[in-house]
């Protein structure tokens, strides 16, 4: 091999090891189930999950059979995240629109107690990347 050539290869595993060191720390997590009020899936509302670690928080809003799925692109590992449930949340919709013209209320499904992380005593640890399954059964007493 010429010295170009030598150069080149020693460049392009350079390059390899780079990209190959940019990929993150692969602690990439989805936690998915499914909530349901007295054993029967909950139709509409939304879940939060926040580290106790971090304070890092992502929900998502419930599809019509109660199954969820929210991603962690940089979870934090062993932490024990702090669970709510309550109404659904719309993304697109203004804060301050609602504030001027709030929404008429409606009768709760989802019981007061599960939409606060003091009180609604549900919790779960990302132990390891990737999927972490939990279910979460919601008492309406």
């Amino acid at each position: 091999m010429t010295r170009f050539e030598y150069g080149s290869s020693a460049l392009l595993v350079a390059w390899f090891v780079l990209l190959a060191g940019c990929g993150g720390s692969g602690s990439s997590a989805t936690i998915s189930g499914v909530v349901t009020l007295d054993g029967k899936p909950l139709p509409a509302g939304s879940v939060q999950f926040a580290s106790t670690k971090s304070g890092q928080a992502a929900f998502a809003n419930l599809e019509g059979d109660g199954r969820y799925s929210v991603v962690f692109p940089e979870a934090d590992l062993g932490a024990e995240y702090e669970v709510t449930v309550g109404e659904p949340v719309d993304d697109d919709v203004d804060a301050t629109a609602i504030a001027e013209n709030p929404p008429e209320k409606t009768k709760r499904r989802i019981p007061q107690k599960y939409s606060d992380r003091t009180t609604s005593g549900l919790k779960v640890t990302i132990a390891n990347p990737g999927e972490t399954e939990f279910n979460i059964d919601l008492q309406s007493r």
